[in-house]
């Protein structure tokens, strides 16, 4: 009896307070023009990646890239250092890379900038560090490894 008093509160809580939480999140989608071209990375690649703000200054961002021999999926805790969309960030999460025989997780992390350029037009870029990935998988003698990013992001 005491759930069904609970639930008239709780669903006008909610019917409130939902629509001004959905009017601060924004989505956006982009993709990485460095590993669109570079034939380092697997003759090129092509991704896609979404952001979905958590607040004003973090969000989560999945991406997800695919080649010949390669695919790439990123999962990200991505933080600004001072606006959403304006600033500098830092990222942090796991990467999972499949290639053609074996496949790997390790964990990706990266510091960037990104800009706001026109009402739903974000540009930026960002040092990206992989660690924990096999050397036959990622195709380099070492880990970490290093790789440039930057991108191109529609923000709705």
């Amino acid at each position: 009896m005491k759930l069904k008093k609970a639930l008239a509160p709780l669903a006008l809580a909610a019917a409130v307070a939902l629509p001004m939480q959905a009017s601060a999140m924004t989505h956006s989608i982009s993709t990485d023009l460095v590993r669109l071209v570079d034939n380092n990375m697997d003759g090129g690649m092509f991704n896609l990646y979404w952001q979905g703000s958590l607040s004003r200054t973090t969000a989560i961002r999945a991406g997800y890239s695919t080649g010949d021999d390669l695919s790439i999926l990123d999962v990200t805790f991505k933080g600004y250092v001072d606006r959403y969309h304006q600033g500098a960030f830092y990222e942090a999460g796991l990467t999972w890379w499949d290639g053609a025989n074996d496949d790997d997780i390790g964990f990706m992390a990266a510091l960037g900038y990104e800009r706001t350029l026109a009402k739903h037009i974000v540009a930026g870029g960002s040092v990206q560090m992989v660690a924990g990935v096999d050397e036959q998988v990622a195709g380099v003698a070492e880990t970490p490894f290093f790789m440039p990013s930057l991108f191109v992001t529609f923000a709705f």
